[in-house]
């Protein structure tokens, strides 16, 4: 097994984890503060979703992506807040199924990224092992978040 297919395995091992803990939540729970000031569980939700998204553009189309980073430069300390906080309202159905779409297209584009080749990001760019690496840290992280928030 290669090291991305590793990666990526373990990235939807750990996704699953977390989506088990949130799947069968009450809307109420969903809204339960997370120790990051301001954000839900919902909201963390959210923000794995927009950044698989993102993930997908950089790695497909250079015009959104570039519309993507001036969206960012417009203002850079709130753009991933908003982004959350937008995507944290939507109903947990709507919010849970963006999310299996976006981290189940992220993993079929990473797998079939042309090898040798980096994806643009917000920070160096990076290629599909190193991007799936990002993903897996970044569900590891806010899903602690949600594990904390919780109680699990």
């Amino acid at each position: 097994m290669s090291l991305l297919a590793t990666v990526l395995s373990d990235l939807a091992t750990e996704s699953a984890r977390l989506e088990t803990l949130v799947a069968d939540l009450p809307e109420e729970r969903w809204r339960t503060p997370t120790p990051a000031p301001g954000w839900d569980v919902a909201t963390q939700i959210a923000h794995l979703a927009w950044t698989d998204e993102a993930a997908y553009v950089a790695a497909t189309d250079k015009q959104r992506w570039d519309e993507l980073v001036l969206e960012a430069l417009a203002d850079p300390e709130h753009a991933v807040d908003r982004a959350a906080l937008t995507g944290g309202i939507a109903a947990p159905p709507a919010l849970l199924g963006r999310w299996r779409a976006a981290r189940a297209r992220l993993a079929r584009t990473l797998r079939d990224y042309p090898a040798g080749q980096r994806m643009p990001w917000y920070g160096p760019p990076m290629s599909p092992t190193s991007m799936a690496t990002a993903r897996f840290m970044e569900t590891w992280a806010h899903g602690l978040d949600v594990h904390d928030a919780l109680g699990a």
